[in-house]
This record gives C-alpha cells, structure tokens and sequence, in this order.
C-alpha cells in the first residue's frame, strides 16, 4: 500500500531502485574491505613468527657450536635443498618400523621390570612354614632330561617309486611345557640348597628320589651321595623309590634292595618307628609294583621263625615299609597278596586311572584300614605331559588357577592314611612341578600371580595339613597319624 501512495508514476520506481543499488554496493565494499585488514593482519603476524624463528634458530647454533645440535624451529620449518631446488621428503619404511620396534620394546622393558619388582614384593611376603612334618613327601629330579630326540617326517618322494638317499637326522626339542625361573639348569651344591631351601619353606619333611640301580653311572651315585648328605642341613630326608617289572628276576630285585640298605643306614635317610616290629624302619616306594609276579612278590612277606634259615626272603636283606604303586581297583589284592604295607596313587590326573580318581579315594581308605594297610594319596597342580601321543594316554589337566591343587588336597586331608605325596618339585617334563617358572614366548606359566604361586599354595595347604593332625590327635590317637614318627 505505501508503494502505491508514494510512487505512481515509472520514473519515480526507476529513482528508487538506482537508491537500492547504491546502498547495496557501499555496503558490499565496507565488508570486503574489513575482511581484507584482517587477513592482511594474520599474514604479517605469519611473517613474523617465521622470521623470529630463524633468527633464534641461527643464535642458538651460534652460542653452542661445540655441542650437539638439537632440533629447532628452523629444522621444522626448512626443506632440504639440493642445488637450490626443494627435495620433498620421502617415506622411509625401515626408520618408522625402527622407531616402532624400539618404543614395543621400551614397553615391554618396563613391564619386565614392574613384574620383577611385583615378584620381589611377593617373595618378601611369600607364605612359608617354620615346621617341617614328615608326613608330607614330594617327588624329587635330581637330574634333568630337558630336551628329547624328535625324529622329522622326510619329504615325500617325487615319483612313487623313487628310493629316499639319505634318512633324515633326529632333532633335539625342548621337553617341557613350562620354562624354568632358573633356566635349563644341571645340578650344583648351590642350586640344590636352594631347592631344599624351597621344599622346606614349603614344610614338606622327605624327598623321594629315583633309584638309579647298581648300574647307575658313578656322576649319578656321587650326586645321589651329595643330596643325601646336603638334606640333612636343611631338616630334610630322603628316600627312594624303586623301580620294578613283572619281568625282572629274583637276584635283580635282591641287589637292589642290598644296594639300598648301604644308604639306609645314613643319618639322611627317611624311617619311622614301627610299634609292631619295635625298630627303626625305612620306607620306600616301590613303582610299576603291581607288575609283579607273584612268586616274586611272594617274598617281601615276613617269614615264620621256621622259614629264616631259608634266606629266601627279601626282607632278610631289608625290612621296610613297603608301599606299592596302583592304578586299578583290582591291584589292591595284588598288594595285599604280595605282603606289601600300602599303595599310593602315583599319577597327579583326577580320572585318569581309578587310584588318581579323587572320588574313589574314600575306598581306598577304608580298603587300607580293614586290611591294616597304609594308603598314600598323590597330589599334584597339574599334568601337562608334552608329548603328541603321552604315554598315559591324553589326561592333560589344566591348573585352573590353583583350584585342582586346592581340590586334590582337600580330598587327600580327608582320605590319607600315613602319608602324602606330591607330584612333584621339579619334574618338568610332565608338568607337575610346583617349583618357579618365568613367563616366555611358546610356554605356559602360572599367570595371575607370581612365579611361587604353587611353592605358596603347597605351604598353605601343609599348614591346613598340620592343623587337621593336631585336631585329630587332640580328640583320639591314630596310629596313622605318625605322632612321634611312630606307626602301628
């Protein structure tokens, strides 16, 4: 409507859009001309930052030309020349595969070295025992077989019929599936007292070494002398466990066992006082015996005072407790007819015989008392025997972070008679170790947790041990219990 009123008339719609273009050009050209001071301004600011970093570039080289040069603003900002032309920059693989190798291995430096200080912590707080119980007894390797012959398949011929020349060499592989803390170690005075020291903090009281028999190399008997000598320095025992066969003769056994009574005479050998027999007997363990025949087996049982003049019998040569290896149910009678004075279990893997099958152990039990018997359950953390096809068939049990070790004691506390025995500080080769281990690339470890988990878990658990004793004797005596070292 105001249109209308003031312009009626052409010429005074031409005068008024002219007015509009004038006004829309001035405006345009006051906001372009503010725009263009202000990037005038950021440009000389630019201008100066670049000019004050080479001059302060060119006093810093100045004031320290005998010193190394460190990077400035000038590196940053100036390109390589060759000739007074620009050389554009090249990417350069290996320094930045370098670079990141090196910061991988910065990194794994320092958890290296914060999980050693945790293991220092951990080893300042580690669980230990004062006393030291013989009840409890624990497989010993005193020589180590870390690595064994694997023998490569050879290539497949390139016609059918063509003859291999030549027969592909055996290969030498590392037979374990965990890594020593102590590396691949051979056994010295040094690494033994450090071991012993181990096992007693552990509160475990007898080793049982591996008889080496009269054919033993004479390395193996001055070693089998050392550890003898070295245990009694650090509260320990020892005793052995001897191997048999079915098909062995009577005078093999008989000069093993005459072989043994030279050592159990030595202030280091394990023996316990027998009520009935009324004399200081060795105990030893007796591997594979349910193999035995029984005419063989026939003569470890006590003879009549008639039959002593035969001298047939073994236990003329050496009378001890003799506790026998089992693996099936019917290898109890086996035991009891061959005169033997208990059984243990031997393998660590619940299930894998019916003597390792946790559930079973309450019929050991009471199998051993109604016969007068001992029964000797085998704990173990674990069995990571590393072989393709193992020798006692695939019963690989996994630790699950201690709890196998926790269940197969707790059964063990409830369901031994006389003694147990753990498999085992250091045998490496089917993974049943309790001793330190160091995390390594292609191995397992005991992760969470240090590397003395087991050496902790095993002195917790003697502890529980010890108490369940002490309780035990305090309502009624047991001749099991081993109070005084004396059984029935």
């Amino acid at each position: 409507m105001l249109l209308k009123k003031y312009v009626k008339t052409r010429r005074k719609v031409k005068i008024f859009l002219l007015l509009a273009i004038v006004v829309l050009l001035v405006v345009t050209i006051i906001v372009l001309g503010s725009t263009g001071h202000s990037a005038a301004i950021e440009l000389l600011l630019d201008e100066r930052f670049i000019a004050r970093a080479y001059r302060d570039g060119d006093t810093q080289q100045q004031q320290q030309p005998h010193q190394e040069r460190q990077p400035s603003a000038v590196a940053l900002l100036q390109s390589k020349r060759e000739h007074g032309i620009i050389v554009p920059e090249k990417y350069n693989e290996q320094q930045i595969k370098a670079r990141i190798i090196q910061s991988r291995l910065d990194h794994m430096r320092q958890q290296q070295q914060q999980q050693q200080q945790r293991d220092n912590e951990v080893e300042q707080s580690r669980t230990t025992l004062d006393v030291v119980t013989t009840a409890v007894h624990i497989f010993y390797t005193a020589n180590q077989v870390w690595y064994k012959s694997k023998k490569p398949s050879a290539p497949p011929p390139e016609h059918p019929k063509d003859v291999p020349l030549t027969t592909p060499k055996p290969v030498k592989i590392l037979n374990t599936a965990f890594y020593p803390a102590l590396g691949l170690y051979k056994p010295s005075s040094s690494l033994l007292s450090q071991h012993f020291e181990n096992i007693r903090s552990c509160g475990i009281g007898v080793l049982i070494l591996s008889f080496p028999g009269s054919s033993a190399k004479p390395a193996d008997t001055a070693l089998l002398n050392q550890i003898i000598e070295l245990a009694p320095q650090h509260n320990l025992s020892v005793t052995f466990e001897l191997s048999v066969a079915g098909n062995q003769s009577v005078e093999f056994v008989r000069q093993q066992l005459q072989d043994i009574s030279t050592y159990a005479e030595l202030p280091g050998f394990y023996r316990v006082y027998s009520q009935s027999r009324r004399a200081l007997m060795p105990v030893l363990y007796v591997s594979n015996a349910y193999k035995l025949s029984d005419s063989l087996g026939r003569l470890l049982c006590r003879q009549t005072a008639s039959q002593l003049d035969d001298g047939d019998g073994l236990r003329r040569i050496l009378d001890a407790f003799f506790i026998g290896h089992i693996r099936l149910k019917s290898h109890l009678d086996v035991m009891r007819r061959l005169c033997f004075d208990g059984f243990y279990s031997k393998l660590p893997s619940n299930g894998a015989v019916f003597a390792s099958t946790w559930k079973n152990w309450s019929y050991l039990k009471s199998y051993a008392l109604s016969y007068k018997m001992l029964f000797v359950p085998t704990v173990g953390p674990g069995f990571a025997e590393r072989n393709k096809f193992p020798r006692h068939g695939d019963i690989q049990r996994h630790r699950s972070n201690g709890r196998y070790y926790g269940v197969a004691w707790r059964t063990a506390i409830l369901n031994h008679l006389g003694f147990i025995n753990i498999a085992s500080y250091n045998n490496w080769p089917d993974g049943s170790q309790i001793e330190e281990v160091i995390p390594r690339a292609g191995f397992l470890d005991y992760n969470p947790g240090s590397k003395t988990k087991y050496l902790d878990l095993t002195a917790h658990w003697v502890g529980n041990f010890l108490k369940t004793r002490q309780e035990a004797a305090a309502t009624a005596q047991n001749c099991y219990e081993l109070l005084n070292q004396t059984i029935c």
